[in-house]
């Protein structure tokens, strides 16, 4: 990130990023991948090699890994939580960043 390094200009930039923070929808942690399933139906063609699609939503709980089955109708509302939370990460990085431009511009006063 190229910033100028005047502390107004720094104070505006991170007023600016701390506005972004604020999230409009739900934040989730984990990590959404398609995995292929056998149903358990004798008679459904997954056990003849030909597997269910599903979506699996992997989070980490008290140190230790969790996944859970996530319905194909809200796939993709799931997969937008995850990038939010993406998003409000680089927010949080850009503000550290221009925090600590804003100590070091006055240190050096």
């Amino acid at each position: 990130m190229r910033v100028h390094r005047h502390p107004g200009n720094i104070r505006r930039m991170l007023a600016s990023r701390l506005k972004k923070v604020a999230v409009a929808k739900p934040v989730v942690i984990a990590s959404l991948a398609e995995v292929q399933r056998v149903c358990g139906k004798p008679s459904c063609r997954c056990q003849r090699g030909f597997k269910h699609r599903v979506a699996q939503l992997t989070y980490r709980d008290q140190g230790k890994t969790h996944a859970m089955y996530v319905p194909v109708d809200f796939t993709e509302e799931v997969r937008s939580w995850i990038e939010e939370h993406h998003k409000l990460q680089r927010s949080l990085k850009e503000i550290s960043e221009l925090s600590l431009m804003l100590v070091r511009s006055h240190a050096q006063e």
